[in-house]
């Protein structure tokens, strides 16, 4: 007869493998990963001032590029508009309409009379 998930040996045998194999492994990835975010921590943080400066340089390419895109604008009036960055592919509806498939009967004599008032 086979042993379920439920039989005690199968049970113990999860537990010491749970303790011998899982265990180390485990415990040895919880230690790099906290000594890579202690060296994260101990690394110096950027200081204000170099933020500042770039900033302000970031400021003086922005107003060079303004000019630049001036420029490209008048060149590209005459273009055609540029495509979209997805091709887009129209797909025909495949799926086919639900016909029934019952049949009336029509009859002839209920056509074509006008009720008389």
């Amino acid at each position: 007869m086979a042993k379920s998930a439920r039989a005690s040996t199968r049970k113990a045998n999860n537990r010491r493998l749970v303790q011998n194999v899982f265990g180390p492994a485990e415990a040895a990835r919880n230690e790099r990963l906290s000594a890579k975010l202690l060296e994260l921590a101990k690394q110096p943080k950027p200081e204000s001032s170099d933020v500042n400066m770039n900033t302000q340089e970031d400021a003086n390419d922005g107003a060079k590029e303004d000019i630049q895109d001036n420029e490209i604008i008048a060149m590209d009036v005459d273009s055609k508009k540029p495509s979209s960055g997805r091709i887009e592919k129209k797909r025909a509806d495949r799926r086919k309409q639900k016909s029934s498939k019952i049949v009336f009967k029509s009859y002839g004599g209920r056509k074509g009379k006008k009720k008389s008032s």
